[in-house]
Order: structure tokens, then C-alpha cells, then sequence
């Protein structure tokens, strides 16, 4: 299955203004801007969110897709959202998994990169919370998400996938990873029938149940009426993990999200952490 997602031509704004003595770009010879908490409170511990972009699109348009500019601008979180590549075609994509996105065969370490890129950041930063790092990736972002949940679980602690796969490459992660995969049943670039397996792969990993129970519903999506999303949480993981299943009935590849979404999926995310 090849994961062929929508061009995003959406805007994003919002900055913030760093301490004058740290860096602010990280990723060496592909660089991206670090977003940081303005009035940086040195004594306080900060959550850092890494959003990966869908294939075909950029940091800076997936930024806004997901709602999340603002997270830094209000003091709430260290924000960074790199760009994969281009390939041949001018497509930007991360090399996540065989079935996407390195069209091209190119080989790039993407896991490498993001590594790296981590690891700089908080080194450089203190004060990131070491227990909640979390990525957010769209499409070829999520295959890349869950393929770094699969080699940095000693760095990552929660994962959000949209419309994303888990990979089928090897994966031993080092410790547990917390999992929301998010998935619309009209998905015609990467069928919801990828969900299910997705999630029961990773309830594997975590050492949860192969079943799960529907805990509620959500309005996220702007054009489809009613509590459209169902949320189910698998049966059985160790204490202090958690892989959840959030069906869009009917929402496309690219949903169009409310102003409900981004405070739930942060609010997720504020609850699973390592």
C-alpha cells in the first residue's frame, strides 16, 4: 500500500522569542526552527512536541492543520515541525517504511534525523520534560511516528498517528509507548482498515489485551453532524500505558477538524505521558 496523501496548502503563524544564548535551529544540514515558551521559567518542565508533516506537504502548513501553532506562543510547550525531503517529483516525505514515502529509493536515515534532532533539543533545553516527549504525525508523518516509537522509546513517550500505519519493519521498542491512532473510515489514501491492525500491533509491543472498550465519543470534525468519533481504549495494557483507537465515521484522509480537536488531542496527550 502506498501512502499517496493530499498537498496542504494551509498557513500557519505564531513565533516566540527564545533565550538570546541557546540555539534555536536543530537538524544540522536540514535545519528547523525550535518554537519556544516565551519568559522561558527555568524551574518549570515543559512537554516538547514533534509534528511531522503528510507526504507532499511541510512543517509549517501540518502545524496549522493540527491546530497546535500556538502551544509555544502561550507557554504550554517547545514546538518543532521539520521537513522530510523532496523527492523527484517535488513532494516533501519522511523514509518511514517500505510502503512510504522514499518513492525515489533514496535511503535517507529519517529515524536518524529525528533522533538527533531530539536528542540536541534537549540537551540544549533542560528544561523539556524528559517524560513527555511526544510526536503528532499526518499520513507519512504517522508511519514515521510509529517507526520512531519503534527505535527512540527511550526518548519518546506518546505517539499521535492520523491516518498513519505501523510499520512493518522489525520493532523491539525499549520501553512501553503510549498510542492514540486516529483513523477516518473515508480514508481513500490509507484505508481505515489499516487501524485495527495498527493498534493491536502496538497493543502487542506494550503488552496490552487484544481486545478493546469504547470509553466515548467526540465531535472533532467539522463536517460531518454529531458525535462523529468513537474512542476505544485497548483492554489490559500495564499500568501507566495506553493505546486508543479514535474512529472518524465517515471523515476523509484529511479531515476538516472543529475547534474542539486541538484541545482534545493536547489534552491526550497532557494525560499519557512516561
Amino acid at each position: 500500500m502506498r501512502c499517496m496523501c493530499v498537498v496542504l496548502l494551509v498557513a500557519a503563524c505564531g513565533s516566540s522569542a527564545p533565550p538570546a544564548d541557546r540555539p534555536t535551529q536543530f537538524g544540522g544540514s536540514r535545519p528547523a526552527d525550535l518554537k519556544v515558551p516565551p519568559n522561558l521559567d527555568e524551574t518549570k518542565a515543559y512537554p516538547l512536541l514533534i509534528v511531522l508533516h503528510g507526504y507532499g506537504a511541510n512543517g509549517f502548513a501540518q502545524e496549522a492543520v493540527f491546530g497546535v501553532t500556538q502551544l509555544a506562543a502561550t507557554g504550554e510547550a517547545f514546538l518543532i515541525a521539520p521537513d522530510g525531503l523532496v523527492d523527484s517529483t517535488g513532494h516533501q516525505y519522511w523514509n518511514a517504511d517500505p510502503d512510504c514515502c522514499d518513492l525515489d529509493h533514496s535511503g535517507v536515515d529519517d529515524a536518524a534525523y529525528l533522533g538527533t534532532m531530539i536528542d540536541d533539543i534537549m540537551i540544549a533545553y533542560p528544561e523539556i520534560d524528559p517524560t513527555r516527549v511526544y510526536l503528532l504525525g499526518h499520513s507519512n508523518g504517522g508511519y514515521m511516528a510509529y517507526r520512531m516509537a519503534c527505535l527512540r522509546a527511550d526518548v519518546i513517550s506518546s505517539i499521535g498517528v492520523l491516518a498513519g500505519v505501523a510499520s512493518q519493519l522489525p520493532c523491539t521498542p525499549s520501553h512501553p509507548v503510549n498510542v492514540l491512532h486516529m483513523h477516518g473510515t473515508a480514508d481513500e489514501s490509507v484505508p481505515y482498515a489499516s487501524a485495527v491492525p495498527s493498534v493491536q500491533k502496538w497493543a502487542g509491543y506494550d503488552g496490552c489485551a487484544a481486545t478493546r472498550t469504547m470509553t466515548g465519543t467526540l465531535d472533532i470534525e467539522t463536517k460531518i453532524a454529531g458525535a462523529e468519533t468513537t474512542i476505544e481504549v485497548e483492554d489490559g495494557c500495564p499500568t501507566g500505558v495506553e493505546i486508543e483507537l479514535w474512529t472518524l465515521t465517515g471523515a476523509p484522509h484529511l479531515p476538516s477538524f472543529n475547534a474542539s480537536y486541538e484541545p482534545a488531542v493536547w489534552a491526550w496527550f497532557g494525560a499519557h505521558h512516561r
